[in-house]
């Protein structure tokens, strides 16, 4: 039963409309958002989540989008107290508090994914890591030689240092902290494959990747579209590859969560097909 069936009955028609019928649960914070002209029903609400998800000791109302570097919404809570929590992803463990690092549960399935693309003994980057669900996922689902995390906000590199202490993985994955236009060129050696998580900015950073990326190496670039130029990304995001010096070869496009009415996040997967090492 969703919020807006059991508020039914108890509020009117028009306030119902306006009811998100979604929320994120992360370990046993929920974020929700809800407009202002229903506030005055925060108390109904909560409860109406408490109602179908017992565990829950906080909730968080979302009140500004991810932005900044450190890419963190913002948020207000209106149950509970404590938003740091464990989050449980395919047999992996994470910290987190969402209101001072970006993780998202909706990307889980995405996660699982790409770990089970990689192949044993290879040398993954992740940039951008975040709390390190990308870099652990992986760690723990396939069998890699290494797993390279970078990442900027010092309190997702703490929590990052953290939960790979929690997984295990300390023989697998490596922690770097700083802007990785500083830090992965100074990364010694090449990769067999590099993900890119950051939709809102990865295209800023492709020139990142020709001197770190094997010929017949693998990206996954993320970012955002509309719907309309859905069939007009593969292109587009070849031609950006180009003008960085590197012939790829898409191999999917694969819409990963949506971002605002009509614009989606999506995941191109590439092949590196030949790396221009002349180009300045």
């Amino acid at each position: 039963m969703s919020i807006k069936e059991i508020l039914k009955g108890k509020i009117s028609n028009d306030e119902l409309k306006l009811v998100r019928r979604s929320f994120e649960i992360i370990g046993d914070v929920v974020v929700i958002e809800i407009p202002d002209e229903i506030m005055h029903l925060k108390d109904e609400i909560v409860k109406a989540i408490l109602s179908r998800h017992k565990h829950v000791k906080t909730i968080l109302r979302k009140i500004g989008e991810v932005q900044g570097i450190y890419r963190i919404a913002r948020y207000e809570i209106v149950y509970g107290e404590k938003t740091e929590t464990i989050v449980k992803e395919h047999g992996c463990r994470f910290y987190v508090d969402p209101t001072k690092v970006y993780y998202s549960v909706k990307l889980s399935g995405e996660r699982e994914r790409i770990a089970k693309l990689v192949r044993r003994d290879e040398r993954v980057l992740v940039m951008f890591a975040g709390v390190g669900p990308y870099a652990i996922v992986i760690a723990k689902l396939a069998k890699p030689k290494e797993v390279i995390g970078v990442e900027i906000n010092p309190i997702a590199v703490e929590y990052f240092r953290k939960n790979v202490v929690l997984n295990k993985v300390q023989d697998i994955v490596k922690v770097y902290e700083g802007d990785v236009r500083v830090v992965v060129p100074k990364l010694k050696g090449k990769f067999d494959r590099i993900v890119m998580p950051a939709p809102y900015s990865a295209e800023n950073f492709v020139y990142l990747v020709r001197d770190k990326i094997k010929v017949g190496g693998y990206v996954h670039y993320y970012t955002f579209e509309s719907r309309d130029n859905e069939s007009k990304l593969p292109e587009k995001v070849k031609r950006l590859f180009e003008e960085n010096g590197m012939e790829v070869e898409v191999l999917k496009v694969k819409k990963c969560g949506s971002f605002a009415p009509y614009v989606y996040r999506y995941v191109v997967d590439l092949k590196v097909v030949d790396v221009d090492d002349d180009l300045c």
